[in-house]
């Protein structure tokens, strides 16, 4: 028995990567699509970036309901208009890769991601820094799905409350932005919004189970988890393409 084309240990699989990956994101206020977009690319690359990013709005809403009033809507007007031009030339970048060549990008898109993470780089909040890089993050994100860490790096030091419900709403932007322009190229349709329905189970999972995780375990060692997740993936992705 299968649906739409995947078995019982593969749903299985899913619903587990949808969970972690969700849980990871509200507690930290990033990570889901440096844990979930590897690990589904592992699964099936029809999985990714578009559905996963169509599945992933129910996780940002979750992150903004009861704190909208602490987002500075200029500052998401910056970070717009910055992933409009990133994704567009993200998205016309995607079309003129061969799809054979899809895992090995995606594989090298996400240790970069991970490499920005980690690399200390320090980033004022500012308008000039929200859009450049909402450019950059768009680029990327366009291209796999994975903006990036960089907005991440902009908003460190600030208001944990004001840094979830903000970057909530900043995805939730640059996620339609992403779809459209696919539905647009041509690259996501009917049945990429049935995939991406297959992964709202491990969504509804992980946002009740995040509030105990959350509790229970160190944020550090967290984001530690998440980049390993991510590195592991990487490198599967770059070895089976």
């Amino acid at each position: 028995m299968s649906l739409l084309g995947f078995g019982p240990a593969e749903l299985a699989a899913i619903t587990a990567i949808m969970a972690v990956a969700t849980v990871i994101q509200m507690a930290v206020g990033v990570g889901l699509s440096l844990v979930m977009i590897p690990l589904l690319a592992i699964i099936s690359p029809s999985l990714v970036p578009g559905p996963a990013i169509a599945s992933a709005f129910v996780v940002m809403l979750a992150m903004v309901r009861g704190n909208s009033h602490l987002i500075d809507r200029a500052e998401i007007g910056w970070g717009a208009g910055g992933l409009l031009i990133g994704t567009a030339i993200g998205v016309l970048a995607l079309l003129a890769i061969d799809p054979t060549h899809l895992p090995r990008l995606f594989g090298g898109l996400i240790l970069l991601a991970v490499g920005l993470s980690l690399s200390g780089l320090h980033l004022a909040l500012s308008a000039r820094n929200i859009a450049i890089t909402s450019v950059i993050s768009g680029f990327m994100g366009g291209m796999s799905g994975i903006h990036g860490p960089l907005i991440g790096v902009v908003y460190a030091g600030q208001n944990p409350a004001k840094v979830r419900a903000t970057l909530g709403l900043y995805w939730i932007v640059a996620y339609a932005m992403l779809i459209a322009m696919h539905v647009a190229a041509g690259r996501f349709g009917f049945a990429d919004l049935g995939r991406a329905a297959l992964l709202v189970p491990g969504i509804l999972i992980g946002t009740w189970l995040a509030p105990s995780a959350v509790a229970l375990m160190d944020r550090e060692r967290m984001r530690i988890g998440l980049l390993a997740i991510a590195v592991v993936g990487a490198l599967v992705l770059l070895v089976r393409g």
